[in-house]
């Protein structure tokens, strides 16, 4: 279980650190403030208690994933399109993939 919850934290905190990223690349104060909000979803999520069991972190985890899509979606709308742009979405894709090989392999 202990290793469950050790791949759900660092899950979280890579979750944590794109977002921070992404709010640092680009001046547009709205599109900022949403990315923002998105990132404190993610943090009020691992913030709670540890979960304990497989079906728990499971889900967790699995919050976190959809947290990681709708900010992905959300820069590619709202963000111009150009290198800053094209890296955040190379960023949330990578993140995204390997959220869900870890989803796939200990979630079956």
């Amino acid at each position: 279980m202990r290793k469950y919850a050790i791949r759900t934290a660092a899950i979280a905190a890579a979750l944590a650190v794109t977002l921070g990223a992404a709010c640092a690349q680009d001046d547009d104060k709205e599109c900022d403030d949403i990315m923002d909000e998105l990132k404190k979803l993610a943090e009020r999520l691992m913030n709670t208690s540890e979960p304990k069991g497989v079906g728990p972190v499971c889900a967790a985890t699995g919050q976190l994933l959809g947290i990681m899509k709708a900010s992905r979606e959300v820069a590619a709308e709202c963000y111009d399109e150009g290198r800053k742009r094209d890296q955040l979405l190379v960023t949330f894709d990578k993140a995204t993939k390997d959220m869900e090989s870890k989803i796939d392999s200990v979630c079956k």
